[in-house]
């Protein structure tokens, strides 16, 4: 019971918070969920953008990994349903340096509610994903995620958005359960987090949160301000990670298509490690075409002495284009101050990409590959991890549908290397979830 009071508290609580908040939206961002350039959140990542002639369509990433959801307001008001049900081959369950491999299979049931008005778009979802081995070696683990965002046009000039994601349970799950994603312009991508495990860190308990406010001064510029927190603690490491955050950006939209800005921030680490970071830059937003965008920004970031030799500079890239009718990539690239599931490396290094086609009227195949590299300061040590995967999905009828997949996975700390792979074969039903191609 007590994942599920952890999660009607992190929704209730994030319930109330519409009633005291002012202010934006989100922008255009690549791996991160804030709007500009920041932490690296590892809970499932919110993005919209934003032009000085209108403001397209948010989306937010179906937890059940059938794609994104769009947060329109002409979109009317439903409940989100689906499961999953999944068996195959896990060859490292518990994610060791020598793992015994295993007959798997999964449950997944998915829940959901998507509230639209004319000011306020609400997402409320819930996933636990359920499994059991075939070995006498491994015992059944179950892992709960939930996520919520809340847009609201308060006026012509004022926005704010309201976002939290949050996970509990066993860290080896997540590589079983439905691949979580991060919006990459209209396009869902893999994030830095499906190359972030840890071995034996026994339950994982993870929170990220974010309000953002914008102000929009003229038809050319808008101002954001933004605060959020993520928090991680790990009952096999004995740990707890939390970074604070805060950030001004000013928008400038240097024609129809192009939009310069500029950021300042801040960091605070606690827990395990305890110092504070600044920083700031400049980026650039480019709407190429219609499905076309790439998104970059960079500049420094000073830590305090208490952080160590962790100065550098800083940047976030991001690209996604729809090649055809039937075929889009996306390119992520960061390099970011970070607290996140790996444990709290004062810099994160991540980079992913992939290609999604249909193949046919119903079917879709789609790769993905992810890097992500820290240098930590606690117990964790530094990590260097890479992830790959090759999907192949077909719809039925009545919101049906199967696939095929393979997950592969190389890991390596200061203590121990270690690598898995796992093929499953899935059932889904969501009849009203995400959509892959917009």
């Amino acid at each position: 019971m007590r994942p599920i009071v952890l999660l009607v508290t992190l929704f209730t609580g994030l319930g109330a918070g519409p009633l005291v908040a002012q202010g934006g939206e989100q922008s255009n961002a690549s791996t991160q969920s804030s709007p500009e350039p920041q932490v690296a959140i590892t809970a499932v990542p919110f993005q919209g953008s934003k032009d000085s002639e209108e403001q397209p369509t948010q989306f937010a990433a179906a937890l059940n990994g059938s794609g994104l959801i769009s947060m329109d307001s002409t979109v009317r008001s439903r409940l989100l349903l689906g499961t999953t049900l999944a068996g195959g081959w896990d060859s490292n369950p518990n994610s060791l340096a020598n793992g015994t491999p295993s007959g798997v299979y999964t449950l997944s049931p998915y829940f959901g509610i998507q509230v639209n008005s004319a000011k306020t778009q609400l997402i409320l979802q819930y996933q636990p994903t359920i499994t059991g081995y075939s070995s006498n070696v491994y015992s059944n683990q179950t892992l709960h995620v939930g996520s919520i965002e809340i847009l609201r046009n308060i006026n012509e000039r004022w926005k704010w958005d309201l976002r939290a994601a949050g996970s509990y349970g066993q860290d080896s799950t997540r590589f079983l359960a439905p691949q979580q994603t991060v919006v990459v312009g209209g396009v869902p991508g893999s994030g830095p987090n499906t190359a972030s495990y840890i071995p034996n860190t026994g339950t994982v308990t993870y929170f990220d949160a974010g309000w953002t406010a914008d102000y929009t001064e003229s038809e050319r510029d808008s101002v954001e301000f933004s605060l959020a927190n993520s928090f991680s603690q790990y009952s096999g490491l004995n740990e707890n990670n939390s970074i604070a955050s805060a950030s001004l950006r000013y928008n400038r939209a240097l024609s129809s298509i192009l939009t310069g800005f500029v950021y300042g921030r801040g960091f605070y680490y606690y827990g395990a490690i305890n110092c504070p970071s600044f920083g700031g830059g400049v980026g650039l937003r480019w709407q190429i075409r219609e499905k076309t965008s790439i998104s970059i920004s960079g500049g420094p970031q000073i830590s305090s002495s208490s952080c160590g030799s962790q100065q550098g500079f800083s940047y976030d890239v991001a690209f996604s284009t729809r090649l055809s009718e039937k075929s889009q990539i996306y390119l992520l690239g960061a390099r970011q101050p970070t607290t996140s599931y790996l444990g709290p490396g004062l810099w994160q290094v991540s980079a992913s990409g992939g290609y999604q086609r249909q193949v046919v009227a119903r079917g879709t195949l789609s790769f993905d590959v992810g890097y992500v590299s820290s240098n930590s300061l606690t117990v964790t040590d530094s990590y260097n991890n890479k992830y790959f995967d090759c999907v192949y999905s077909y719809n039925l009828d009545h919101g049906l549908s199967i696939s095929s997949s393979y997950r592969g996975y190389v890991g390596a700390t200061a203590q121990a290397g270690f690598h898995r792979n796992v093929a499953l074969f899935s059932l889904a039903w969501s009849p009203s979830a995400g959509k892959i191609f917009q």
